[in-house]
């Protein structure tokens, strides 16, 4: 197997249309090629989402991790750790720990940090959750995205944009 590299013209250093790029984000390199049935591959993939600003440390760890999941293609994982990571936003914002999902749920809801129509995406999350732990169910690429998307949403509302406003409050008293 050979491996190539494009240098600063960007013309290949290898006979394979392949290469390894250096992100222009965190620095460290990638591999971007095809696979062995022709497909365009990128090793390691692209995280989904988007960072999410001032979440609670063990919060955000659990979120990067899904994402991380994702660049890897274990979409069954990010299901899991998105669940898991409704535990963490719950006990976050004060919820006791070591209480079942629902109790977690629930405390998002009655507390009012997830609308009535979030509360639709949550159950989603269950369900996906649930078949994939009890029914040991494979879950897509599209599934995913779709519950990471609601999960960068849910910690935008609560985490981000809040801080946000205590910034703009903060200037505007100074």
């Amino acid at each position: 197997m050979s491996l190539g590299y494009h240098d600063k013209y960007g013309n290949y250093k290898t006979s394979q249309p392949a290469g390894i790029y250096i992100c222009t984000s965190c620095n460290l390199p990638t591999f971007i090629g095809k696979d062995k049935e022709g497909m365009e591959i990128q090793v390691p993939g692209k995280n989904f989402g988007n960072s999410v600003q001032n979440v609670e440390p063990d919060v955000n760890e659990i979120y990067e991790e899904a994402r991380s999941a994702y660049s890897v293609g274990a979409y069954t994982g990010v299901i899991l750790l998105c669940r898991t990571l409704l535990d963490h936003v719950a006990v976050s914002f004060g919820a006791k720990d070591n209480q079942s999902f629902q109790f977690y749920v629930d405390y998002l809801a009655d507390h009012n940090y997830v609308t009535t129509n979030s509360t639709k995406w949550i159950d989603a999350i269950r369900k996906y959750g649930n078949a994939a732990t009890h029914r040991l169910v494979i879950n897509t690429q599209q599934q995913a995205e779709l519950i990471i998307k609601f999960c960068e949403m849910l910690l935008k509302s609560n985490f981000e944009y809040p801080a946000l406003l205590g910034a703009m409050d903060e200037q505007k008293n100074n």
